[in-house]
C-alpha cells in the first residue's frame, strides 16, 4: 500500500514493478476450471512452462519456479526458454514447432493480465476537514497485479484447454521475492484439482 499527501499519483511504475505486485497479502488464486477430458486421459507427465510477461528476467524466474514446483509433484517440467531457439518469443507457432514429437503432453501458460489500482481517501477525514482542505489530503493506493494461468493439451492437434485460473498479487517493492510464492500458489491449486500429483 502506498500513502501520500496530495501529490498526483502517476501510473509510472516500471514494467517489472507492475508485474507480480505482491506483499503483505501475497498471492490469491481465484476459481478454477477443469476440463472433464482430464478424467479420460493419462496423467500429465511432461510439461513445458511458458511465462508471457513484459520482463525477460521475470519470465526466466517464473518459468524456473513453476518448473521446480511441478517437478515436486512428479511432473517433468521445462522452461520455454530452454526449448525455444535463442531469442524466440513464446508464441503458439514457435512453441508447437519446438515441442512437436518430443513427448510433451501439456503446456502451462502464465500470462500477465495487467494491474488494477484502488485509490482510497483517509477514512478518518471529517466533513469540515474535507471542505477546508484545499491543499494536501491523505490517501492510500492499493495495487493488484493479475495473471491468467492456463494448462493446454499438447497431445492433440487443437491444443484443448484442460485447466485454468486467475491469480491476484498485492503490493510489493521486491518482485523477485514474490515470484516463488506465486508459483507455489499456482501449482498447489493444480494439485488440489488433481491436475498434477499422485491423485491426477
Amino acid at each position: 500500500m502506498r500513502t501520500g499527501r496530495g501529490t498526483h499519483f502517476g501510473f509510472t511504475l516500471l514494467v517489472g514493478m507492475m508485474l507480480l505486485a505482491a506483499g503483505c497479502a501475497s498471492t490469491s488464486v481465484g476459481k478454477t476450471w477443469k476440463s472433464p477430458a482430464l478424467a479420460q486421459q493419462p496423467p500429465l507427465k511432461k510439461v513445458v512452462v511458458v511465462a508471457m510477461v513484459p520482463s525477460e528476467a521475470t519470465r526466466q524466474q517464473l518459468e524456473q519456479e513453476l518448473s521446480t514446483k511441478l517437478s515436486q509433484e512428479g511432473v517433468q517440467a521445462v522452461k520455454s526458454s530452454d526449448v525455444l531457439p535463442s531469442g524466440a518469443k513464446p508464441d503458439k507457432d514457435t512453441i508447437r514447432n519446438a515441442i512437436e514429437g518430443k513427448g510433451y503432453d501439456g503446456i502451462l501458460v502464465a500470462r500477465f493480465a495487467g494491474v488494477d489500482q484502488d485509490v482510497n481517501a483517509d477514512p478518518g477525514m471529517s466533513y469540515y476537514g474535507y471542505f477546508g482542505a484545499y491543499g494536501p489530503m491523505d490517501y492510500s493506493v492499493t495495487e493488484e497485479a493479475k495473471m491468467q494461468v492456463s494448462l493446454f493439451d499438447a497431445r492433440g492437434e487443437n491444443g484443448q484447454l484442460l485447466w485454468s485460473t486467475n491469480t491476484k498479487t498485492y503490493e510489493s517493492s521486491d518482485i523477485q521475492k514474490e515470484v516463488p510464492g506465486l508459483a507455489d500458489a499456482i501449482v498447489k491449486s493444480m494439485a488440489k484439482d488433481d491436475v498434477v500429483g499422485s491423485a491426477s
